[in-house]
């Protein structure tokens, strides 16, 4: 059974990589809990990669300082370096989106705040397509410009470093998928299809519907204002803290007060019910999930595994680091899930018990702990794969190491490359999932049970909220259990000859 359904997970990678609470609702807003203490598989527009276009005319007047781009080449990522920005490091996101899902447009309001890490002159934020109206810096009017998909902010006067800046942009129009031509069938971003609008963001295309640093290495909190027609749900990441109707529109008000990653942005509108479970215990996250209300009674009934999923995630790494977890399913197919913070997204077909562990999993390492640099994304994939598989054995009752030995001779035979060894066309190919995943086991039987668990939960611990690296998991390993270790993990993630056994 654990095979099989490996076997399942596996084909949604594949295929994904390949493709690279409403007005009837009885559950109300969310409130915030208190702790006790996705396969991600959706490549990026060329245009996060492309050499800058010219630049448009400013579409407002400029002021009197000639715009200056910080760091014009982004935040220099090893795979993507025109993603983000330098300069500044932004600490929160507002966002208003009037929505019209008949002829699937918005009109918005993104007002972010930022604290400069030098003096700017200019500086930019990332935005693809869409119709910039006026952008305001504190409160005056600003300069700007577009190239590619950057949207180029100079300030009638500069920003000083350490200062504080609110910057507010106004914009409409019909947000756009990235297309990539590595990705012909499937498109990143802002997506309708059968009545339904959902993000799948990752790793660029949040660009397509909110102005931001794109970067994983710059989280921030965010406050999402969602207005819909009256009847339809508009659900998104955190708690749901408000939700009012007035003239035939309905505005959902939700909150992520903790860091959060720009792909990890998420809306979702459509004919959705709100399944409310309270939360996992005393004190513990709000437990929901959305479903569309003819959805089978066999979708509610898979999502009943949940508590059991994170009840043994916090057992190995620690309570779950968010308010609020739940799934929401779309009403067809979608050859992946993607694990957007706090609500996940699936579709009809990725709804068991593994790929439900996958994509909570990734609440802890990969959403609370979050890659600096896209090179490293064996941190999210190899990690939640050997959670999740853990989770499977325990499940199914089947043996761990057997389904790991089964694991690792799909690396061999595959020929698997290296995890840190891969191209940015690789970047959600099975080798950082499963080799990635066989990796952990290699470290675990060289060290033991309580070795390996301890570096586990430091490696979350350390992190929790920020950023990491695959350097300073090697650093770890050396700390817990010396040079011999960091020699196995090594192998297994830079050398292109697969060890010959486990």
């Amino acid at each position: 059974m654990l095979r099989r359904l490996t076997s399942v997970l596996l084909a949604a990678a594949l295929v994904a990589a390949a493709c690279s609470s409403d007005g009837g609702d009885d559950g109300g807003t969310d409130t915030a809990a208190t702790s006790t203490v996705a396969t991600t598989t959706v490549p990026p527009s060329t245009t996060a990669t492309e050499a800058p276009q010219e630049d448009a005319p400013a579409t407002s007047a400029p002021g009197e300082q000639p715009v200056e781009t910080v760091d014009p080449e982004g935040m220099g990522d090893s795979f993507y370096p025109k993603l983000g920005n330098g300069g500044y490091d932004t600490l929160h996101y507002d966002i208003e989106l009037d929505v019209e899902p008949s002829t699937n447009t918005i009109t918005a309001l993104t007002t972010i705040t930022i604290q400069p890490t030098a003096e700017l002159a200019a500086f930019n934020l990332d935005l693809s397509g869409l119709d910039v109206g006026s952008v305001t810096v504190d409160g005056a009017g600003a300069g700007f410009s577009r190239s590619g998909h950057e949207l180029i902010i100079e300030p009638a006067s500069p920003l000083g470093a350490g200062s504080q800046a609110v910057v507010e942009v106004a914009y409409s129009g019909t947000p756009e998928p990235l297309a990539d031509p590595d990705l012909s069938f499937f498109q990143a971003g802002w997506r309708q299809q059968d009545g339904v609008i959902y993000t799948v963001s990752e790793p660029a295309g949040s660009m397509t519907w909110f102005p931001s640093n794109n970067h994983p290495s710059d989280k921030a909190t965010y406050e999402m204002r969602i207005t819909v027609p009256e009847g339809l749900t508009a659900a998104s990441n955190g708690l749901l803290v408000d939700e009012t109707t007035a003239g035939g529109r309905t505005t959902f008000t939700w909150r992520m007060d903790d860091p959060m990653a720009s792909y990890l942005a998420a809306v979702y509108i459509g004919d959705f019910e709100r399944v409310d479970h309270g939360p996992l215990y005393e004190g513990g996250p709000i437990l929901r999930d959305y479903v569309t209300r003819d959805a089978p009674p066999e979708v509610k009934l898979a999502l009943e595994v949940t508590p059991e999923v994170i009840e043994f995630m916090e057992e190995l790494l620690g309570p779950y680091p968010f308010d609020a977890y739940g799934t929401i399913v779309m009403p067809f197919f979608l050859g992946f899930a993607l694990e957007n913070q706090t609500l996940p997204v699936h579709g009809l077909a990725t709804i068991g018990p593994g790929i439900i562990a996958h994509e909570v999993a990734y609440q802890w390492l990969g959403n609370s702990v979050t890659l600096d640099d896209w090179s490293e994304n064996w941190l999210n994939g190899g990690f939640t794969t050997y959670l999740h598989t853990m989770f499977e054995a325990e499940y199914y009752e089947s043996d761990f190491d057997d389904e790991m030995a089964i694991l690792y001779g799909q690396v061999v035979a595959a020929e698997e490359p290296p995890p840190m060894g891969i191209g940015v066309e690789n970047l959600f190919a099975s080798t950082v999932y499963f080799r990635g995943a066989v990796t952990l086991h290699a470290l675990r039987r060289h060290v033991g049970d309580e070795t390996f668990f301890e570096i586990m939960r430091a490696h979350y611990d350390r992190s929790a909220g920020g950023n990491t690296n695959t350097a300073e998991f090697l650093a770890l390993v050396d700390e817990f259990s010396g040079p011999s270790a960091v020699d196995i993990v090594e192998s297994w993630l830079f050398d292109e000859t697969i060890p010959v056994s486990l």
